[in-house]
Formats: structure tokens, sequence, C-alpha cells
């Protein structure tokens, strides 16, 4: 019998094994831009933006369902305080904002992900623990350290060659993963 959980953890095998495959093929296949494209992402305002509004709001989703005790009087005012963060957030931590909101989603994404895979009656369910708290410490860190994303695309990216080994590692454990969520649910 096929539990909800053992559902959730094929369905996030089959997913995180869909998105090696993609990136590891979009590594391989076109390294030059992949390396431009992490060039110049610490420094982008719109992307930037984007990851901070949707790391902003689910911060202020899961506030808003969560029980505060003597403060739930605060509650009705959490729109216009998320709002208001965002736009401090935007202005005031403007420079390296891609990377620290990069890191903010990796830690808010984590927190599901172990949740659907935690009563999972299956030894894959070490991947998907795994991955979420490999995310958790690189969120930590980029959001304490965001030159580090630059630092690690420089050391791990340092020419196409390396770019396009990469690409093929994460196309292999890509397919692992995809091979092992199908394995799963038949």
């Amino acid at each position: 019998m096929v539990t909800d959980a053992d559902l959730f953890l094929g369905r996030v095998l089959i997913l995180l094994g869909a998105l090696g495959l993609g990136a590891g093929a979009f590594m391989a296949g076109m390294p030059s831009g992949v390396r431009r494209r992490l060039e110049e992402f610490p420094r982008s305002r719109w992307p930037g933006w984007l990851m901070t509004a949707i790391a902003v709001f689910w911060v202020a989703w899961v506030v808003q369902h969560a029980a505060l005790g003597r403060f739930e009087f605060l509650k009705p005012f959490l729109p216009f305080a998320a709002v208001a963060l965002l736009a401090a957030v935007v202005f005031f931590l403007d420079e390296l904002l891609a990377p620290r909101a990069l890191g903010g989603l990796l830690l808010l994404v984590a927190n599901p992900l172990l949740m659907g895979v935690r009563w999972a009656d299956s030894a894959w369910r070490i991947v998907p623990v795994l991955i979420a708290y490999a995310w958790v410490v690189a969120g930590c860190a980029l959001m304490l350290h965001p030159w580090l994303f630059r630092t690690a695309c420089r050391r791990l990216c340092a020419a196409d060659a390396a770019v396009r080994r990469l690409g093929w590692v994460k196309g292999a454990g890509g397919a692992v993963l995809l091979a092992a969520g199908l394995w799963l649910l038949a």
C-alpha cells in the first residue's frame, strides 16, 4: 500500500530528478552561457527582487498561520508589515540581494520537503533529507555571506570544461533520482 508520504517522496524524487536532468543538460550543452549567467547573477536586480518578494510573502504566510499567543492581535497588520519589510530589504540590502534571496528561498523550501518525506517508508527518503539539509547549510551561508556565491562559482566553474563536467555529474544524479522516483511509484 502506497501512503501519502510515499507518494510525496516519489513525486519529490521525480521532480528533483527532472530538475537535475534539465540543469545538467543545460550546463553540459551551453557551458559558456551558464558561466556568464552565474557571473551576472549576484548583481541582478530583478531576480533578487522577485526572490525576495517570494521569500518575504512566504514568511508572512507562515506567520499568519502560526499560533502567536499574546501577539495574535498583530496579525491584521502582517500584510502591511510584509510590504514594508520587502521595501526595506530591497532598499537597504540591495548589494548582492540575489544570492541573499536565493539563500532565503533555500531555507524556506527545505521545510516542506522535510515535512513531506518525514514518515515515508523507504530508504530513499534519506536522499531528499540530505538535499534539504544541504540547502539549509547553503541558504545560511548565502544569507550571511552572499559573496560566497561568486567565489564558489569561480572555483567550480572556472572553465567551460569544468561546467560541462558538472553538468554531466548533475545530469547523472538527476537520472538516478528520476529512476528512483519512478521505481518507488511503480
